[in-house]
């Protein structure tokens, strides 16, 4: 039997859009941009009507590139340093973990509100190096828990498909946190450009008829810098960049004005300065 869906925030409920993209990718084949066969069976698991994301092209493409990107940053930091923590902060469903397969290289960390963790403990199997976390991101007791539980270990953290339904106030005192505490590491997210943020009638199309709002958004990577001092830019991802082929002629022109593209959206990664 499949399991019901319902959530009692809209914000959460959001989790099954990159979910379902990556199942939809990875049964791409030879082609896919990344194989996500426990994306797949999650899907296939869960009752909801899930094609209501099949029109959302841009979602689909976007979805799997950022993916692809931040899978491509956690694989870079495990490489290159000594007792390498990954967090996942926002996790929904997403199966990182399994697609890296780094359980002797790495610890995984997955942390979420309380009901998309009990949901996530009955679709997923909790390895012993891949952990739950039920909370908020934006209290600190997770966070200084994880600090006492690895003192001498190298953290970075991955917020996917997050921030941009956070207001701006609550997105800094978030990178404010983990700067206080985690010096050597790295933060990488998304975020949507600041035209989607104040449009109320412009939404990503796998938004489209959907409650989850749009609160802040983000066209300059420095500008974290400002906010936050410690943080420092690796880089700032355009979308477009990324298998190109694959976003069809508008998105490739779209690709050619870099400036153009961040004010849609882009993704962004900082080194946690000590």
């Amino acid at each position: 039997m499949k399991k019901a869906c319902k959530f009692k925030s809209t914000v959460a409920e959001t989790l099954l859009i990159p979910l379902y993209m990556r199942a939809k990718e990875s049964r791409r084949g030879t082609e896919a941009i990344l194989c996500d066969r426990e994306a797949e069976q999650l899907v296939a698991s869960i009752d909801y009507d899930f094609s209501r994301l099949d029109g959302a092209s841009m979602s689909a493409i976007g979805c799997v590139v950022r993916s692809h990107y931040f899978d491509q940053a956690v694989w870079r930091f495990i490489m290159a340093r000594k007792h390498p923590v990954v967090v996942n902060v926002g996790c929904g469903l997403d199966t990182r973990y399994q697609r890296l397969a780094q359980p002797d290289r790495a610890i995984f960390y997955e942390m979420d509100l309380p009901e998309v963790i009990a949901l996530r403990r009955e679709l997923l199997p909790e390895p012993d190096a891949d952990r739950c976390i039920a909370g908020s991101l934006l209290e600190t007791d997770w966070l200084d828990d994880l600090k006492s539980k690895h003192p001498d270990s190298n953290f970075i953290f991955v917020i996917e498909g997050v921030l941009m339904y956070f207001r701006e106030g609550q997105v800094k005192e978030l990178l404010r946190n983990l700067a206080n505490r985690f010096g050597g590491g790295e933060v990488w997210f998304d975020v949507c450009g600041p035209m989607l943020a104040r449009s109320k009638r412009i939404k990503p199309d796998s938004l489209r008829g959907h409650a989850a709002r749009i609160r802040s958004g983000m066209y300059d990577g420095y500008q974290v810098e400002d906010w936050e001092p410690r943080l420092s830019l690796i880089e700032q991802g355009i979308y477009q960049k990324y298998f190109p082929k694959r976003w069809g002629a508008g998105g490739r022109l779209l690709g050619l004005f870099p400036g153009l593209s961040r004010r849609f959206s882009s993704m962004l990664g900082y080194r946690i300065l000590r």
